[in-house]
């Protein structure tokens, strides 16, 4: 397009000034029209050359215009598909950080339920032994009545209850 530009610029330079200052010298000659005429002649041919270059120069220009016109609506469809990948990645940016606070979260909740779990399994830990120790107690106290009728019946119920409140806790 500079290019054409260029070259109507450079054409009008040379010609317009060849063409002005002839009318000049053929007005000291006004006498002989053949010569006018043949001056007249030669003017319209330099100015349908000028036509003809300016014309060629409107077409490269036309040209290089359509090329750009061309080359921008390539451009604005990249950046069409630019900002498209944009909002997506601004979309995937966001839920990535909800996920990260949802993670933050469930970290939390885990290390909570660790704790209890482990809360729980002492609480178990003390049951089973104090299950064990009760059984063992049991055991010794119908080993020392074996010869009799057994464990009187409070006695027995008793431990009932006993053991049934502690699995309670």
């Amino acid at each position: 397009m500079a290019v054409a530009l260029g070259v109507a610029t450079l054409v009008l330079v040379v010609a317009l000034p060849i063409l002005l200052c002839r009318p000049a010298v053929g007005f000291a000659m006004a006498g002989n029209s053949s010569v006018e005429v043949a001056r007249l002649e030669e003017a319209q041919r330099g100015l349908r050359e000028l036509v003809a270059t300016l014309e060629l120069a409107l077409g490269v220009t036309n040209q290089s215009l359509a090329e750009a016109r061309g080359q921008w609506d390539g451009y604005r469809k990249q950046l069409g598909a630019l900002e498209g990948k944009v909002s997506e990645l601004e979309q995937a940016l966001a839920r990535v950080t909800q996920l990260q606070e949802e993670n933050r979260a469930l970290k939390a909740e885990v290390a909570q339920q660790q704790e209890q779990l482990g809360d729980l399994r002492s609480s178990r830990d003390k049951l089973q032994l104090q299950n064990q120790l009760l059984q063992n107690e049991l055991q010794a106290m119908r080993s020392q009545h074996s010869g009799g009728n057994g464990l009187p019946a409070t006695s027995l119920s008793l431990l009932a209850l006993l053991l049934l409140g502690m699995l309670l806790l």
